[in-house]
């Protein structure tokens, strides 16, 4: 990979990228890392095709985070790790522009795991149904199937609220 190309690839995804690993770690150091990491792998990468490109990526962000959290003997609380909200994190904040977005962005989070992940990965960092199937490691279907059932609970939350 060229520098040239390399750096179109860091412009068009890092972004994307960040927000996912914030959204799994709850970090922004960590979440930086990831990202680092990430890019790396895909620069010492001699042939990765361009249209599977952002799942790999994606892919290889969410195997750091949990090598992340192996190697840190926490690897029984993934789950309590992929719901944990810093109140304090002002992060997300700045990524959000707007109010009604940011509620949203915090019902997402406090989705159960599976749903959250779906969710983040459709609307976030907008990929497809196909996608987020290779990413996940879920059928298509089934990915369909959680994304329909995130957006039910989502919109049980916020018509509660209201």
């Amino acid at each position: 990979m060229g520098n040239d190309d390399f750096e179109v690839l860091y412009r068009k995804y890092n972004n994307e990228l960040y927000i996912y690993a914030l959204s799994l770690c709850k970090d922004h150091h960590l979440a930086q890392d990831l990202v680092s990491e990430t890019f790396f792998k895909a620069l010492l990468s001699i042939e990765i095709s361009e249209v599977y490109i952002k799942y790999w990526l994606f892919r290889v962000c969410k195997n750091l985070f949990l090598d992340h959290l192996k190697k840190n003997s926490r690897l029984e609380d993934i789950d309590a790790n992929l719901n944990k909200l810093s109140s304090e994190d002002n992060t997300l904040d700045k990524i959000i522009f707007n109010e009604a977005r940011r509620k949203i962005y915090y019902e997402v989070l406090n989705l159960q795991p599976s749903y959250k992940e779906i969710v983040i990965l459709y609307y976030y960092c907008n990929l497809s149904l196909k996608e987020i199937s290779e990413v996940t490691g879920v059928s298509q279907g089934a990915a369909r199937t959680l994304l329909f059932r995130a957006r039910k609970k989502l919109k049980e939350f916020l018509e509660e609220d209201l």
